[in-house]
C-alpha cells in the first residue's frame, strides 16, 4: 500500500511538474501572433518600409522549420502598390541553433508580387550578413539554399512577369549557383549562373529564343559599395521571340548578333539593382520592319500609315535604364539599308509611348527626308516636323509625288538655318 502511493506521489509530482514547466514554456515562449508581430517590426526596420506579417508557425520536430504566411510590405504612398508574399517557409540548422547561430538551410518563397515602385523604396541589404541582436547570432552563410515560385515582378504599367528559380549561397550572400526562370513563356527562357571558383566572378549562361550563349558578370566591393559589370555576346538571335517571352511586341522582325554589356553601381543590393545600365550593339541582316513603309511614308509627306519595309541590313545600339518613371530604351546610331532607299535615326522608348526621328534617302536621288516617330507600340506614327510639312506644300505645287518628299527635305533645312517652325500652311 505504501509502494502504491510512493508511486502516485511520484507521478503527481512529475505531472506537477510538468504543468509547470508547461506554464513557465508559455510564459517564457512568445505566442504566435506576438511572434509575427516581432518578425514584422525586424523587417520593417531592415527594409526601411513598414512590413505586417499576417501569420507564423514554427516547430522544432523533426527539424526546426518556421513558416511566415501573408507577408506585406506597404510603403502607404498613393500610387505606390505593396509587396506580398502569400508563404515563406525557412528550415533552420537545428546543430548551430544549439550554438545559438541563425543558419536557414532552406529558404522558400510562394506567390510573391513585387512592384517596381515599391522596390525603388526598398533598402535591401547585402554583402555581410547582419547582426540578428539578442542571444542568436547570424550565422557566415545565413541561408543555404532558396526557392522561389510564381514570384512576379510588377512594373509602374501594372506588368507583371513571373519568376521561378533556386539558389546556392556561399558566405557574403555570394551564388554559388542560380538559376532563375521566366515561368509562362512561349520558349525556354532561363539564366544560369556558376561561381568561378571563390572569386566574385559568374559564367552567365542564357537559355533564350531557341538559343544558348554564354557571357560573365563581375562583381566589385568599393567604397563601401558594389559595382557590376558584365558582358555577353549573341548570334542569330530571333529578336520577335526573344521579346514575347516577355510579353513584349517588337517593331522589327530578324535575327540579331552583337553584344550587350551591363553595369551597375550602389551602396547595397538595391542600389545595385535599380541603378542597372545595358548597352547593346546589334545587327540584323535582314530585317524587316513591322508597323512602317519608309519609302511610301516619305513619298506621301508621312501621311502613309502602317505597313511593312523589308532591309537588307539594320544596326545600331540600344540602351536600357531604370527610371522612376518606367524602364527607358534608348535607340541610338540606328542605320538601315536595302535596294530601294537608306536610313539612320535615333528612337526613345518608355512606358509604350515612342519617340524618335528618322532621315531616309532614296535611290532615286530624295536624300535625307526628316521623319518623326511617335504614338504608343500599338499605334505608332510616322509623321513629318511643321517645318518638314510647310515644305511638302512648296514641295507638291511644284511636282507631285518625289517633289513633295524634296520639299520636305528643304522645309527641315530652313528650319535648322532660322531655328524655328514655320506654321503649316
Amino acid at each position: 500500500m505504501q509502494g502504491k502511493r510512493a508511486w502516485w506521489t511520484a507521478l503527481g509530482t512529475v505531472a506537477a511538474l510538468l504543468v509547470v514547466g508547461a506554464a513557465a514554456v508559455a510564459l517564457w515562449v512568445p505566442s504566435d501572433a506576438q511572434l509575427a508581430q516581432r518578425a514584422g517590426e525586424r523587417a520593417s526596420a531592415a527594409l526601411g518600409v513598414p512590413v505586417t506579417v499576417g501569420g507564423l508557425h514554427w516547430r522544432l520536430l523533426p527539424h526546426p522549420r518556421v513558416v511566415l504566411e501573408n507577408v506585406k510590405a506597404d510603403a502607404k504612398v498613393d500610387g505606390v502598390p505593396p509587396a506580398t508574399i502569400a508563404r515563406i517557409a525557412a528550415d533552420l540548422d537545428g546543430s548551430a541553433l544549439l550554438r545559438r547561430r541563425i543558419a536557414i538551410t532552406r529558404l522558400e518563397l510562394d506567390d510573391a508580387a513585387l512592384p517596381q515602385p515599391l522596390f525603388a523604396r526598398l533598402k535591401v541589404a547585402g554583402g555581410a550578413a547582419p547582426d540578428a541582436g539578442g542571444p542568436l547570432q547570424i550565422a557566415d552563410i545565413p541561408v543555404a539554399h532558396a526557392e522561389w515560385r510564381n514570384l512576379r515582378w510588377v512594373s509602374i504599367q501594372g506588368r507583371a512577369l513571373a519568376y521561378a528559380g533556386e539558389a546556392d549561397f556561399d558566405p557574403g550572400w555570394r551564388p554559388r549557383r542560380a538559376t532563375l526562370v521566366r515561368s509562362g513563356a512561349p520558349t525556354d527562357t532561363r539564366l544560369l549562373l556558376t561561381r568561378q571558383g571563390q572569386d566574385d566572378r559568374w559564367q552567365a549562361e542564357l537559355h533564350a529564343a531557341g538559343r544558348t550563349e554564354t557571357g560573365m558578370l563581375a562583381l566589385q566591393t568599393e567604397g563601401g559599395g558594389y559595382a557590376l559589370t558584365g558582358s555577353i555576346e549573341f548570334q542569330d538571335m530571333d529578336v520577335v521571340a526573344l521579346l514575347a517571352a516577355f510579353e513584349r511586341q517588337s517593331a522589327v522582325a530578324g535575327r540579331a548578333s552583337g553584344q550587350t554589356e551591363l553595369q551597375a553601381q550602389g551602396a547595397d543590393l538595391g542600389a545595385l539593382l535599380r541603378s542597372l545600365h545595358t548597352r547593346t550593339r546589334f545587327t540584323l541582316a535582314p530585317a524587316t520592319l513591322l508597323k512602317f513603309d519608309l519609302a511610301a511614308a516619305v513619298k506621301s509627306a508621312g501621311t502613309h500609315r502602317g505597313g511593312t519595309t523589308r532591309l537588307d541590313r539594320i544596326a545600331g545600339i540600344v540602351e536600357t535604364q531604370n527610371d522612376s518613371a518606367g524602364l527607358i530604351v534608348r535607340y541610338s546610331d540606328l542605320k538601315a539599308s536595302s535596294g530601294v532607299l537608306s536610313a539612320r535615326g535615333d528612337a526613345v522608348l518608355q512606358n509604350r509611348r515612342v519617340r524618335g526621328h528618322v532621315a531616309v534617302d532614296l535611290v532615286d536621288g530624295v536624300v535625307g527626308v526628316p521623319l518623326e516617330f511617335g504614338g504608343t507600340l500599338d499605334d505608332p506614327t510616322l509623321s513629318l516636323s511643321d517645318a518638314a510639312l510647310a515644305g511638302a506644300a512648296v514641295g507638291t505645287a511644284v511636282a507631285p509625288g518625289v517633289g513633295t518628299a524634296i520639299g520636305a527635305r528643304v522645309g527641315d533645312t530652313l528650319r535648322r538655318i532660322f531655328g524655328q517652325e514655320p506654321k503649316k500652311p
